[in-house]
């Protein structure tokens, strides 16, 4: 039975990715940054990318003509804050990274283009 579990994953997997999202536009910015506290925006349109945090705040999510590209829970990749709340507060899209700031002041960098999230500091 061990055997089928493995193509199974991968199954589902790639159905989920082939998942179309749709997206209330009102929440997807044009600018190229967004603090959570001052606006309701949850997404950033950059290179006909969109940049979404989604529900969660912990999860950031790529999506291109509305297909999934790549996923990437941020809290879980880098640990939770060792000070606030385990949220995504602060997002700016720069070149070829997104810059995070989660919980009060913890600090992480995404890779805009396979999703590879590492912490870079946290005071």
């Amino acid at each position: 039975m061990k055997p089928i579990i493995k193509p199974l994953i991968l199954i589902l997997f790639s159905v989920q990715l082939s998942f179309a999202q749709t997206f209330d536009t009102k929440l997807i910015s044009k600018d190229s940054e967004i603090n959570f506290a001052e606006t309701q925006k949850r997404g950033i349109e950059k290179k006909g990318v969109i940049y979404f945090v989604e529900k969660d705040q912990q999860t950031i999510s790529a999506y291109k003509n509305n297909k999934l590209q790549w996923q990437t829970n941020v809290i879980l990749t880098c640990g939770k804050p060792s000070v606030g709340e385990a949220k995504i507060r602060y997002i700016k899209f720069e070149n070829t990274k997104l810059h995070i700031v989660f919980g009060k002041h913890s600090f992480a960098e995404v890779d805009i283009k396979n999703g590879l999230t590492k912490l870079i500091a946290e005071d």
